[in-house]
């Protein structure tokens, strides 16, 4: 599966952490029962999905587990089936298991390119498919339910998949923002062995506004010794007009300024030249 070099392809990404993994009250032998438990019910469950577990890359994450899902297998089950499987089974290891052992799982469902190298595996999509499982939203819709598990899926997934699905109802989903170091985006949550009452309403929810990118960047706004002079947007020209950032002094008065730019360049900004004054009676004016 790693043979693919450096060109990306696509996955379903399935993504599983434990709650409270590191609590004090797990010693290490209960960490070890604990992950025991994650790795048989995860198998468990995308076996009631239809994936065998040897068909799909993963890697361990201490407290967790992600799995990339070959393309031949769809995404609806994972999304229809795996949730309330692995509820289940998490319900079933729980009853067998040391109170220190147990587990709730946070669950995050995603899709999208992957690139493999000697490594591992890495891509943009694969980061915010851990932004997903790290956001706060999760994390509390976990702790606020009486369930074993909490998933949330990504736009993509929700759009795709679950809008579209004659098993699971899309309204008992909640929408959420998430945003997590550089994802901002909307994303649904649900609970699969305590679900929300459907809420139809929801279900127009749309994605927040992208911030601009001075603002995503953290810059300033402009102010008079930091301005756009020349640029690209509307009422400056047009694309092709040169975008400068005044950085250096401001010369003169009056009726005109020159800008000396962190350049070099100087740019005089007023307004318009006042026209030369007529010719004294009796001489002849300047045919020009």
């Amino acid at each position: 599966m790693a043979g693919t070099g450096r060109h990306a392809v696509h996955r379903t990404m399935v993504l599983v952490d434990v709650e409270g993994f590191g609590a004090p009250t797990r010693t290490l032998p209960h960490q070890l029962g604990t992950r025991a438990g994650l790795y048989a019910v995860v198998g468990e469950a995308l076996a009631s999905a239809g994936v065998p577990w040897d068909m799909c890359y993963h890697e361990d994450r201490g407290d967790g587990v992600f799995l990339l899902i070959p393309p031949e297998y769809p995404k609806a089950p994972l999304v229809e089936v795996l949730p309330e499987a692995l509820a289940r089974a998490v319900r079933g290891h729980n009853t067998t298991s040391h109170d220190a052992a147990q587990a709730r799982l946070r669950l995050a469902v995603h899709a999208g390119e992957v690139a493999f190298d000697e490594h591992g595996v890495t891509s943009t999509a694969l980061t915010r498919g851990f932004r997903l499982l790290d956001a706060a939203p999760l994390k509390t819709a976990l702790a606020d339910s009486p369930g074993a598990l909490a998933m949330i899926v990504s736009r993509l997934i929700f759009d795709e998949v679950v809008r579209h699905s004659a098993t699971v109802d899309a309204a008992t989903f909640r929408p959420v923002e998430v945003t997590v170091k550089e994802v901002q985006d909307l994303a649904w949550i649900s609970l699969p062995d305590h679900p929300y009452q459907p809420d139809y309403a929801v279900l127009s929810a749309r994605p927040p506004a992208p911030a601009s990118l001075d603002t995503a960047q953290g810059a300033p706004a402009a102010t008079g010794k930091d301005a756009d002079v020349g640029g690209d947007g509307p009422g400056n020209g047009g694309a092709g007009c040169r975008r400068v950032s005044i950085a250096g002094g401001v010369h003169g008065g009056g009726s005109g300024i020159t800008i000396g730019a962190a350049t070099g360049d100087h740019l005089t900004v007023g307004s318009s030249p006042v026209p030369p004054a007529p010719p004294p009676a009796g001489e002849p004016k300047n045919p020009s």
